[in-house]
C-alpha cells in the first residue's frame, strides 16, 4: 500500500509529463478501437445484408436439398417444430421461405430469376424490407398476383411499378407453374447480386403458383449472436430429427464469402499490427523522455539508499497507473464514438457511392459495439504499456549514481 501510494504521489509530481503519457495511451486505445470497430462492423453488415435476404444465420432444410436445389426436396411446414426451436433464447427469428426458380418475362425480355416465397411481415421485422422499396409499396396482404422485384432486374427487363411480369418455372413434382403477376415496388437491396436476381412474392401465393400448398423448401433462422455459430447450430440440431432434416451455418452455404472476409481480415490484422507498432513507439517515446528527465532524481535516491529493485517496482507502479487512466478514457471515448456512430452510420454519396456499390459493397460504413472489441484492444495496448514501462526499471537496475547525479 505504500508503495501504491508513493507511486501515485510521484506521478502527479509533474502533471506536465503525466499528462503526455496518459493522452499517447488515450489516443492508443482510442484508435485502436475505432478502427477494430469499424472493420468489424462492416463485416457484420455485409454479412446480414446477404443472409438475411437469402439463407439466414442458420437454415434448416430437407436432407439432401443443398446438393440437389429442387423444390420437390421440400418439407411441410411444422408449427411445433417452430415453437420448439423458439424456445432457444439465441434464436430471434424463424423466417420460413420457399425458394426456386422461374423464367422472367416482359414484352420481349426474358431472364432467369430466383424466386422467393417469403412470410411479408417477418421480413418487415427481421429486414425492413419495406424501407428498401424506391418505388411503388410493400405488400399489403397476400394476394397471389403481386411480387416485388430488385432494381437491377427491373432495370434489365425494363419494368416499373404496376407492369404485369410473366413467370414459367417447374412447380412440385413435375408440374407446371406459370402465372402473371403484377409488380408492387421495386426494391434496392444491398447485395447487388440478390438486386439483380431476386423477385419476392408472398409465401402462400408461391407455394400456390408451383403447387406446393403448406411447403417450405427452407426455415431460416436470425440469430441474436451471430459469432455464435456453431453452438447454436449444435442446439438447432438437438431440437430436430437430424434423420429428416440438415442444419447449415451461412459459412457453409456461402464459403465463398466467407473467404473472402477472412482474407480481407489477414490485410487488416496487417494494418493493425503497423498500428500496434507505431502506438508502442509512441508510447516508447513518452517513458523515455520520462525516464531520462528523473535520471539525476534516480540516482540520488539509489545514493541515499534506496534499493534499486525497489525503486524499479515503484516506477513500473507508475507506469501502470498512468496506462490504466489512459486505458479507462480511451475506453469511455471509444464508447461514445462507436454508439454515436451505430445510431448515425456513415453514408456515402457522389462518385464513392458508386465505386462501393460497382464493388458489390453497400455505401454505408457501419460500426460495430461488440463488447469484446473494446474489451481486447485495451488489453492488447495495456500489455503493450506495461511491457514497455519495463525499460525504466531496467534502466535504474543498471544506473551508477555518480553518474546519474553528475548528468
Amino acid at each position: 500500500m505504500m508503495f501504491l501510494k508513493l507511486a501515485w504521489l510521484n506521478i502527479w509530481r509533474n502533471r506536465r509529463r503525466t499528462l503526455i503519457t496518459v493522452a499517447s495511451v488515450f489516443f492508443a486505445v482510442l484508435l485502436a478501437i475505432t478502427f477494430r470497430s469499424v472493420t468489424d462492423g462492416v463485416y457484420e453488415n455485409m454479412i446480414h445484408n446477404v443472409v438475411s435476404y437469402s439463407s439466414g444465420y442458420l437454415q434448416i432444410h430437407k436432407k439432401g436439398y443443398w446438393d440437389e436445389q429442387s423444390i420437390d426436396h421440400s418439407f411441410e411446414a411444422d408449427e411445433q417444430l417452430s415453437k420448439k426451436l423458439l424456445n432457444n433464447p439465441k434464436i430471434t427469428y424463424l423466417m420460413p421461405r420457399l425458394e426456386t426458380f422461374a423464367l422472367s418475362s416482359f414484352a420481349d425480355k426474358t431472364k432467369g430469376v430466383m424466386v422467393l416465397g417469403i412470410d411479408p411481415v417477418s421480413e418487415k421485422e427481421v429486414n425492413r424490407l419495406n424501407e428498401k422499396i424506391i418505388e411503388g409499396q410493400y405488400f399489403e396482404s397476400n394476394n397471389v398476383d403481386h411480387i416485388l422485384i430488385g432494381s437491377g432486374l427491373a432495370e434489365q427487363l425494363n419494368t416499373k411499378v404496376n407492369d404485369t411480369l410473366v413467370l414459367i418455372g417447374q412447380g412440385y413434382h413435375a408440374s407446371s407453374a406459370a402465372g402473371k403477376f403484377k409488380i408492387d415496388g421495386i426494391l434496392k437491396l444491398g447485395s447487388p447480386e440478390l438486386n439483380s436476381n431476386v423477385i419476392y412474392m408472398p409465401l402462400q401465393a408461391s407455394q400456390y403458383l408451383y403447387g406446393a400448398e403448406n411447403r417450405l423448401t427452407s426455415l431460416s433462422i436470425m440469430l441474436g449472436k451471430t459469432s455464435d455459430l456453431e453452438s447454436s447450430k449444435r442446439a438447432v440440431e438437438n431440437t430436430i430429427d437430424i434423420e429428416a432434416y440438415e442444419v447449415m451455418t451461412w459459412k457453409q452455404m456461402m464459403p465463398e464469402m466467407d473467404q473472402f472476409i477472412e482474407a480481407d481480415s489477414a490485410g487488416h490484422y496487417i494494418i493493425i499490427g503497423i498500428l500496434y507498432f507505431i502506438i508502442s513507439f509512441g508510447l516508447f517515446g513518452t517513458l523515455l523522455m520520462m525516464t531520462f528527465e528523473r535520471n539525476r532524481e534516480f540516482g540520488i535516491l539509489i545514493a541515499i539508499g534506496m534499493k534499486k529493485r525497489l525503486l524499479a517496482y515503484v516506477v513500473l507502479l507508475e507506469s501502470i497507473m498512468i496506462s490504466l487512466m489512459g486505458c479507462l478514457m480511451g475506453v469511455l471515448a471509444g464508447i461514445l464514438i462507436v454508439h454515436l456512430f451505430t445510431e448515425n452510420p456513415v453514408q456515402f454519396s457522389g462518385s464513392l457511392r458508386e465505386v462501393y456499390e460497382d464493388y458489390g459493397f453497400e455505401p454505408i460504413i457501419y460500426f460495430s459495439g461488440h463488447i469484446r472489441i473494446f474489451i481486447t484492444q485495451t488489453l492488447i495496448i495495456l500489455v503493450l504499456a506495461i511491457l514497455l514501462a519495463l525499460y525504466p526499471g531496467f534502466k535504474i537496475l543498471r544506473l551508477k549514481p555518480v553518474d546519474a547525479i553528475n548528468s
